[in-house]
C-alpha cells in the first residue's frame, strides 16, 4: 500500500512537471516562431496615422551581459533588430532589419527617416520606403580633438571602437533659418553634439567642422552621466534626461548653463518632452510610470503607471493622447488623458508566462487539495500520519496564496526585479 501511495505521488509530480513543461515550451515556440518577444523602445506616431516602432527581442536584452563581456557584435542582418511600422489594425506594413538595439527613429519633412542605430554606432537616413543608406554619421570617422583640443588621442572618444562603445541612443531634428541640424545623444561619451546636417550632406560627412555645439564630456558626471532623448525646446534651449544623475534638465544653447532642473524622485528617467502649455511629459523608466509636471511650480499634472514595465519614451499626440513604448513590458500603448488605453500593439511574453505559471499552479494545487480532502480516509490519514499530511497540504495551500499574489501584484513585483537586474546597469 505505502509503495502504491508513492507511486501516485510520483505520477502525479511528473504530470505536474510534464504540464508545466509542454505549456511553456508550446508558448515560447508561438512568441519565437512568430517573433513576439520584443522591447519596445522609441515609438512615433507618423503624419498617415501608422505608427514606426524600434524594438529588439527580449532574449536580445538577456543576451547583453554576455555580448559586453565577451565583445560579441550584432549579426549585420539579425531579425532580432528592427525597426517597423503598423496601421491602426496592427498590421505590420513595412520593416526594416539589419540593425543593432535601435533606440530611435525620426520622421523627416521630406518623409526619410532618421535612425539612432546604437549598437553600430551610428546614425542613419534611410529612404523611406526603399530602406536605402542615403547618410551615415559615425563618431569613430570623427577627430575628435579638432572638436576640443583637450581630447588627445589618449582620450576616450579617439580610442578604438567596441561593442556599445558609444551607445549612441538618440537623435533629433532641427530647421533653422538657413540650415539644419541634427542633435545626436552619445549615451557612453556623456555628451551630447549638434551636427550640421545641412552641410554633412554637401559633404564629406563625418567632418569634426560640422559639429557646432556640444554639452558634456566623459565622465564628467557632473554635468551629464549616460542620458538619453535631449529636444530642442521652443526657446532653443536644450532638455535632457540626465538619466544616470537622476534628473531632468534644461540647458541654455547659449551659455550652456542648466537654467532649470526636476529631480524630485527620479529613477532613471529616459524621456522629458515640452508639451501644451510649457509642461513636460517625463518618462520615468525604473519607476515606471510616465507622468506631467507643470514646469514653473513642479506639480504633477497626470500620470499613469497602469501595466507599465521600465517603458522608453512617451509622446504626446496631436489628438492630446499619449504614445509609451513600454520597454520590457512589450506592448506600445496609446492613453487617453484619463487614463484609458484607446489604442495598443503587442502582446507580452513576459506578462504572458508569468500568468501561465501562475494559473497552471492554482489550477493543480487546487485539484490536489481537492483530492486530499475528499478522500473517506482522509481524517483517518490526517490522524495517523498527521505530520505528512499537513506538509502537503500546507504546500498546496501555499502555491495557491503565492500565485495568486503574484497575479495581482505582477506589475509591483516585476518593477522590482527590474530595478534590482538595472541596479548595476
Amino acid at each position: 500500500m505505502p509503495r502504491q501511495i508513492l507511486n501516485k505521488n510520483r505520477i502525479t509530480f511528473l504530470s505536474f512537471v510534464v504540464l508545466f513543461l509542454v505549456s511553456n515550451i508550446t508558448m515560447f515556440s508561438i512568441f519565437v516562431d512568430n517573433n513576439m518577444m520584443p522591447t519596445y523602445l522609441d515609438v512615433d506616431r507618423k503624419a498617415n496615422g501608422n505608427t514606426m516602432i524600434s524594438t529588439f527581442s527580449f532574449l536580445e536584452v538577456l543576451n547583453y551581459p554576455n555580448r559586453m563581456l565577451n565583445q560579441i557584435p550584432v549579426e549585420p542582418n539579425s531579425s532580432d533588430h528592427k525597426i517597423f511600422e503598423v496601421d491602426r489594425s496592427g498590421n505590420k506594413v513595412w520593416e526594416l532589419i539589419g540593425l543593432a538595439q535601435p533606440h530611435e527613429i525620426e520622421e523627416l519633412p521630406n518623409g526619410h527617416l532618421l535612425i539612432a542605430d546604437t549598437g553600430f554606432d551610428r546614425v542613419i537616413e534611410i529612404d523611406y520606403p526603399n530602406k536605402n543608406i542615403v547618410w551615415e554619421w559615425k563618431p569613430e570617422h570623427i577627430n575628435w580633438t579638432k572638436v576640443n583640443p583637450l581630447w588627445d588621442s589618449s582620450h576616450y572618444y579617439n580610442g578604438p571602437p567596441a561593442f556599445d562603445w558609444t551607445h549612441l541612443n538618440d537623435v533629433d531634428f532641427k530647421q533653422y533659418s538657413t540650415w539644419n541640424a541634427c542633435l545626436i545623444s552619445i549615451r557612453n561619451f556623456d555628451m551630447i553634439v549638434e551636427v550640421n546636417y545641412t552641410a554633412e550632406k554637401l559633404g564629406p560627412s563625418n567632418n569634426p567642422d560640422n559639429i557646432v555645439w556640444y554639452y558634456g564630456d566623459y565622465k564628467n558626471h557632473s554635468v551629464l552621466q549616460r542620458q538619453h532623448n535631449p529636444d530642442y525646446l521652443s526657446n532653443g534651449n536644450i532638455i535632457i534626461a540626465d538619466s544616470e544623475n537622476n534628473r531632468i534638465i534644461e540647458v541654455n544653447y547659449t551659455t550652456k548653463k542648466v537654467e532649470w532642473v526636476y529631480q524630485s524622485g527620479l529613477d532613471w528617467p529616459r524621456d522629458a518632452d515640452e508639451i501644451l502649455n510649457g509642461n513636460i511629459l517625463i518618462t520615468d523608466s525604473l519607476n515606471s510610470r510616465v507622468f506631467i509636471i507643470n514646469k514653473e511650480s513642479k506639480a504633477i499634472l497626470w500620470q499613469f503607471k497602469g501595466d507599465l514595465v521600465n517603458p522608453y519614451e512617451a509622446d504626446m499626440l496631436d489628438n492630446g493622447n499619449i504614445l509609451i513604448g513600454n520597454g520590457i513590458g512589450g506592448v506600445v500603448y496609446e492613453l487617453n488623458r484619463d487614463g484609458a488605453i484607446v489604442w495598443k500593439y503587442g502582446l507580452s511574453y513576459l506578462k504572458s508566462v508569468v500568468y501561465l505559471n501562475c494559473i497552471i499552479t492554482v489550477l493543480m494545487s487546487g485539484a490536489f487539495l481537492f483530492f486530499l480532502f475528499t478522500k473517506k480516509n482522509w481524517k483517518a490519514e490526517f490522524t495517523k500520519r498527521k505530520l505528512s499530511f499537513s506538509i502537503k497540504s500546507g504546500v498546496l495551500i501555499s502555491l495557491i496564496i503565492i500565485s495568486i499574489t503574484v497575479l495581482l501584484t505582477y506589475t509591483s513585483i516585476t518593477m522590482l526585479v527590474f530595478r534590482i537586474l538595472f541596479s548595476s546597469r
